[in-house]
């Protein structure tokens, strides 16, 4: 949607304050997670489990109220930079019990044959296309393209047809675009992609697989069944971006009311922070003179002057390692 939030967050390793609203989703995905984790030791035979949020559960014997319950106040308290309102827990609940309640429960995780959830995902793409080098302050970083990510839920049809389950509590929107989605979209949506792209990499005896994103609050669900000529489209989509993000020298800034309306970096500036700016410089700018740049065009107007790699080694966090991966909730 933006390549100079994507240059902030992935190369200098700058992070804001989560959204309430995605963190509400992220609630409703512990809980629906937990429901899959019971339903896959049942299957297993197994009579309990410890999970890293809610504590112990006992297979045979729970409470869906006390498995939001439990969950919200997790996150909430984890996630204290928010109001967080009556209101509020009321949506996380009503939308947990939307997901499973839909089409007689035909998507509540009870009544699946769980394969895995909360899938992750972490290999290397071992094609000459996906090669880099690039010289840092460390010395030379070099490697191939890995994919990492994490997928709701993975669900087995049959011995060779399995189904992913995503589930999103926004809505049916293109960001970048601000067009609803719609069914052609999803079959080429990069994400969706990524997870048939994966799977068949962690199952390759697969051959046919169907994801479904269900909008719980905006549409339903939606299915896309992928077969294993799929891959050839979605490398190719893959090594595209690649050879894109490769390219950029200045990433293009790309201003609009989202900026300071859902952006953190358009919304603050450097101001009474330990990070100046290298050179004030204002002309063509949106900031009137005699007032702050937000952090997004300072940082735009510095790699101008500058160049990319003087700015990565200016603004990079200390702590921000390329590379590294977490999961959604962690």
């Amino acid at each position: 949607m933006c390549e100079q939030q994507y240059f902030i967050e992935y190369v200098l390793g700058m992070r804001g304050p989560s959204n309430k609203k995605a963190d509400k989703g992220t609630i409703c995905h512990k809980a629906l997670e937990i429901l899959a984790i019971i339903k896959k030791s049942e299957q297993d035979g197994i009579d309990s489990f410890e999970d890293d949020v809610i504590g112990k559960v006992y297979t045979k014997k729970y409470s869906l109220n006390t498995i939001i319950e439990k969950t919200y106040k997790y996150y909430t308290s984890q996630f204290s930079h928010h109001t967080w309102e009556v209101k509020d827990y009321k949506d996380c609940h009503n939308w947990v019990n939307k997901a499973i309640s839909y089409h007689d429960g035909a998507f509540d995780p009870r009544n699946r044959e769980i394969l895995c959830p909360e899938q992750h995902f972490d290999f290397i793409i071992d094609k000459p296309w996906a090669k880099y080098s690039y010289d840092t302050e460390d010395g030379v970083l070099e490697g191939n393209l890995a994919l990492k990510g994490t997928i709701d839920l993975i669900t087995q049809i049959d011995d060779n047809f399995f189904e992913i389950i995503d589930w999103k509590t926004g809505r049916r929107l293109n960001w970048a675009t601000g067009k609803e989605k719609t069914q052609e979209c999803l079959e080429n949506d990069p994400q969706l992609r990524i997870y048939h792209y994966a799977v068949s990499h962690l199952y390759p005896n697969i051959d046919n697989i169907m994801i479904t994103i269900n909008f719980i609050n905006d549409g339903g669900p939606f299915s896309m069944c992928f077969q294993k000529s799929d891959l050839i489209k979605t490398e190719q989509m893959l090594r595209d971006k690649f050879d894109k993000i490769k390219a950029v020298k200045r990433p293009y800034l790309n201003k609009s009311w989202m900026c300071k309306k859902l952006c953190h970096f358009g919304k603050t500036t450097f101001e009474n922070t330990n990070i100046y700016p290298l050179e004030e410089y204002r002309d063509g700018e949106s900031t009137p003179k005699g007032q702050t740049m937000c952090k997004c065009e300072q940082i735009a107007h510095d790699v101008q002057l500058q160049g990319i790699d003087s700015v990565i080694k200016y603004y990079k966090h200390p702590n921000h390692t390329f590379g590294f991966y977490k999961a959604p909730g962690e």
